[in-house]
């Protein structure tokens, strides 16, 4: 039995919903049951769990041989994942998959708590004995939602990202329906990382996917660091997660994310990888 832990986040919920297209009828360990039914169907096989819950996740885990962890970003995200591989461990798993960080931002000496806890994850997991795959897929493309409003207001994307930068961008659908081909046939993949994303794009040319989308011009404004910062806080998000976004950044001003690799969406999903121009377009009444 196949256990996803993080399922009613965006790349879970294109997990299990590509699992079921495979013919598995996923667990999905969540916090809140009624969301879970809400965003995954009242069909959904559900367990109830608190990723600071050794034991509830013991319990919930029982009778699962392969575990996908893709839990959301916080500043005690590893120390919660250190849970869900020790209880797997516990209940007799045989088999982890984890939805980490790039390898430019998940290391030891990370100036993010996200990215050093992604590290301790993948070497707690590596260390484990279970069998392992570890998945590290580009910038979500999700993450350009938060500009909706100032997109519909302002015809305007502005980030802290050099306009003509290469950047790695994925489609959480496709995070996640690698993540359900990785895990169903986990022996194939075993002791393996794997970095994926679509084709290199630039925030630039992504602003004239919107703009041919919409229907109208949308220009893409690169701020400074401090811009952003300041934009960050005025939006009210918390200190550690200006942070990060902040880190990520600076990353990507040095390469870190301009390595796309959309080999493995083709091999392991058989077709291309979404685009920015379908993102656009599937997403297109957030942006209207």
């Amino acid at each position: 039995m196949i256990a996803i832990v993080g399922a009613t986040g965006n790349t879970g919920r294109a997990t299990v919903k590509e699992l079921r297209a495979l013919g598995e009828n996923p667990l999905c360990v969540v916090r809140n049951a009624d969301k879970a039914k809400d965003v995954l169907g009242s069909d959904a096989r559900v367990a109830v769990a608190e990723v600071t819950d050794r034991a509830a996740l013991e319990k919930a885990l029982q009778g699962v041989d392969r575990v996908f962890i893709v839990t959301g970003h916080n500043p005690q995200s590893g120390e919660q994942q250190l849970n869900i591989v020790e209880a797997a461990k516990a209940v007799g798993a045989k088999f982890i998959v984890k939805v980490s960080g790039g390898a430019s931002m998940a290391t030891a000496d990370s100036d993010t708590p996200v990215g050093r806890g992604h590290h301790m994850v993948e070497q707690a997991i590596r260390e484990s004995g279970l069998g392992w795959t570890i998945l590290r897929p580009g910038l979500f493309m999700q993450n350009v939602l938060a500009q909706a409003a100032l997109i519909k207001n302002d015809s305007k994307i502005a980030l802290p990202f050099a306009p003509d930068l290469p950047l790695s961008f994925v489609d959480t659908r496709d995070v996640g329906a690698v993540g359900a081909h990785v895990v169903k046939n986990a022996e194939k993949y075993a002791g393996k990382t794997i970095e994926y994303s679509g084709p290199a794009s630039t925030y630039a040319a992504f602003a004239k996917d919107f703009s041919a989308v919409l229907g109208k011009t949308v220009n893409y404004i690169g701020v400074t660091f401090e811009q952003a910062e300041a934009a960050l806080k005025a939006r009210g998000l918390p200190e550690w997660l200006i942070h990060h976004q902040l880190v990520i950044a600076h990353l990507a001003a040095k390469g870190g994310f301009s390595n796309a690799n959309p080999q493995p969406i083709r091999e392991i999903l058989g077709r291309e990888p979404i685009s920015t121009r379908q993102f656009v377009e599937d997403h297109k009444a957030a942006f209207s």
